[in-house]
């Protein structure tokens, strides 16, 4: 499997972000001490080394929080972030995000130690900026305010559910440029009536399943209620009428 890829563990109720796009048992890297703030009209809690790396949390954070806020997603409790200065492990494999059900904990590598232990970081297959970052944050946040809305609890939602709401949040809070370049290049068209979405194909290619699902949304009537469908999803597959 490709370094830079999605891959997920939904048996384990773990979620990694890989490297290329979006994100097993997670090996929880020692965290440097560092200052936990409140985001400001948000309920999200950041711990960071450097106040600049915090308010860029907290801004992709309210992203997410207010994209999600439209379909119903509500913050039951803080969203909890760590940004770490080390690699984030599961396995033999290196992410730079990742949301952890368990522990109700979201996990992001910061800039520089994403700079520092790559030598050419890449996120969305475009090479890693400030969007870029924000968008590792948006997916990871996404996943842990899918979780607290999660409608089938104690069961863990359903793994192709969860992964398609978060990419489709990614996709949506991308700057409209980059998001037309992304799916220029996917070169693929939306999941169609009869498919069955797997994370199978999203380990294959995370960009083109996020794409697909970005599009597939785009064309639903009344999205709000397929988002409700999505927060009831048990399978880990999620079949397409």
């Amino acid at each position: 499997m490709l370094t830079n890829e999605l891959f997920r563990r939904a048996d384990r109720r773990e979620w990694l972000f890989r490297s290329a796009i979006l994100t097993g048992c997670l090996v929880l890297p020692h965290a440097i001490a560092a200052e936990t703030i409140l985001c400001s009209d948000a309920n999200v809690e950041v711990s960071a080394q450097t106040n600049e790396v915090c308010k860029e949390v907290c801004t992709a954070a309210k992203l997410t929080i207010g994209f999600l806020a439209g379909y119903g997603l509500k913050t039951t409790r803080p969203v909890r972030v760590s940004v770490v200065e080390q690699t984030i492990y599961s396995d033999s494999y290196s992410a730079y995000g990742s949301y952890d059900s368990r522990s109700d904990l979201v996990q992001i590598m910061s800039p520089q130690a994403i700079t520092q232990t790559m030598s050419a970081p890449s996120v969305n297959q475009q090479p890693l900026d400030s969007i870029q970052y924000r968008s590792i944050v948006v997916h990871e946040v996404a996943h842990a305010l899918i979780q607290q809305n999660n409608q089938v609890l104690p069961l863990p939602l359903g793994q192709a559910a969860q992964e398609y709401l978060a990419c489709v949040t990614q996709l949506s809070i991308m700057p409209s440029a980059l998001r037309d370049e992304m799916i220029r290049k996917a070169d693929v068209g939306a999941w169609e009536s009869g498919d069955v979405i797997s994370s199978v194909y999203m380990a294959i290619s995370p960009e083109r399943f996020a794409v697909k699902s970005y599009l597939h949304f785009q064309r639903q009537p009344e999205p709000g209620k397929f988002v409700d469908k999505l927060l009831k999803s048990k399978s880990r597959y999620l079949n397409l009428e």
